[in-house]
């Protein structure tokens, strides 16, 4: 074997120490697939990896999706790659780095979501710009049997406005014309019963209402599961630090990015891997 796994918390979390020539190599993407499987999340200290090594490992780990959403021009978007910072000059790219300070599952505007997300740090904060990531199965599994039942059959609707009212709580028209193009309204189970057998919670700050329920306690719900799945024990914070890769199992996961200012240099990468398991 050419790479040593090491968990980060009970709940959450894995190190893999492997060297960057050979990440790609034998049996290694399996590996790293079941190991993805198993904790969730993967962190690969400064491994300074190429653009072109992460397209590659990308590609030896599942089928990747095209940046078209995110695609902004730059040389890593032709790859690709997303490239993320608080340097966007087009507003909905800018809107699009600024909602993910906010707890969210990425996919939610599909049918199926990303399977995976790699995340590169080309570049750490000088202060802030964490990722936080939280276990939706763990959180689910120790929920009370009481609140189990009562959100057993809820469907959530979910759609860009939800988030971006966050970040712009007086949207203009077009702004809401350009989210809704983007993202209209889009409703899922919120429990995901997986084919593994495990079980998710489809929430998020892209989550904006429950079908059938009132707008205050859809709100009141929402912000109550938020809160048990982002518990200390049921979550892993990254602190970024120049070459670091982080590899998530997107359907299993809250994640969201910590403060950080325009000018702190942050700038991560992303790739992400195709969904192959549609929400129930």
């Amino acid at each position: 074997m050419t790479l040593s796994i090491v968990p980060i918390t009970p709940a959450i979390g894995a190190s893999i120490t492997v060297d960057p020539s050979a990440i790609c190599a034998g049996e290694n993407p399996q590996w790293i697939l079941d190991a993805l499987n198993k904790y969730g999340v993967l962190v690969f200290p400064e491994i300074h990896l190429s653009d072109e090594a992460m397209v590659e490992l990308t590609s030896k780990l599942g089928d990747m999706e095209a940046a078209t959403v995110t695609a902004d021009g730059s040389d890593q978007s032709n790859k690709g790659i997303y490239r993320i910072a608080k340097d966007k000059t087009d507003k909905g790219l800018s809107e699009y780095v600024a909602g993910n300070d906010y707890w969210h599952m990425d996919g939610t505007s599909y049918e199926a979501p990303g399977k995976a997300t790699l995340l590169k740090c080309q570049s750490p904060p000088s202060a802030g710009g964490e990722t936080d990531f939280a276990n939706l199965v763990s959180a689910y599994q120790a929920m009370p049997a009481e609140m189990k039942k009562r959100i057993e059959n809820l469907r959530v609707i979910h759609c860009m406005e939800s988030v971006m009212r966050k970040v712009n709580p007086t949207p203009s028209d077009e702004d809401l014309a350009r989210w809704h193009a983007i993202f209209p309204p889009t409703e899922h189970p919120l429990v995901w019963h997986m084919r593994d057998g495990r079980t998710s919670l489809v929430i998020g700050s892209t989550a904006g209402g429950i079908a059938g329920m009132g707008e205050d306690d859809a709100a009141a719900l929402l912000d109550e599961l938020t809160d048990w799945c982002t518990q200390d024990r049921f979550t892993y914070m990254h602190s970024w630090k120049a070459g670091d890769l982080v590899i998530f199992n997107n359907p299993l996961l809250l994640h969201r990015s910590l403060p950080y200012t325009a000018d702190s240099g942050r700038e991560l990468r992303r790739t992400t891997i195709k969904g192959t398991e549609s929400f129930a």
